[in-house]
């Protein structure tokens, strides 16, 4: 298989996993407080520790640019701020402008998300590592 669609569904994969425990937690709190963005902040930060770990383990595992673990968390925790910046925008869109229900606009906050911060992650904080071996 293309190690570039191995990845990218890799990728998907452990997005499905950590979707689960976003919606998870973002239906519970809603139904518990109606307030659909703080919620969705909320639920997104939270996933975002399964999701590093599951995407290190997983996804990018070989071949990465010699730069630290606490490096590339840092990296990946910007990203995860971009994301909950993403998400708490599309949500005020489609819930406060649109007046869809919240599970639409999480759902559509969800596919934005995904797509960009999938380029944004392979290209930072995954980067491939091009200079030859990796450095201890």
């Amino acid at each position: 298989m293309n190690p570039k669609l191995r990845e990218a569904l890799l990728y998907t994969g452990v997005n499905l996993s950590a979707t689960v425990v976003d919606y998870s937690i973002f239906l519970t709190l809603t139904h518990l407080f109606g307030l659909p963005i703080i919620q969705s902040i909320i639920s997104y930060a939270l996933t975002a520790i399964v999701n590093y770990g599951l995407t290190r383990r997983f996804v990018f595992r070989h071949g990465l640019s010699p730069k630290s673990e606490h490096r590339r968390f840092l990296e990946f925790a910007a990203t995860t701020v971009g994301g909950v910046v993403i998400t708490a925008l599309v949500i005020w869109l489609t819930v406060h402008e649109m007046n869809l229900p919240p599970i639409e606009g999480k759902t559509i906050s969800l596919l934005v998300c995904f797509v960009s911060l999938y380029y944004v992650r392979t290209r930072i904080v995954f980067s491939k590592n091009t200079d030859g071996p990796a450095v201890a």
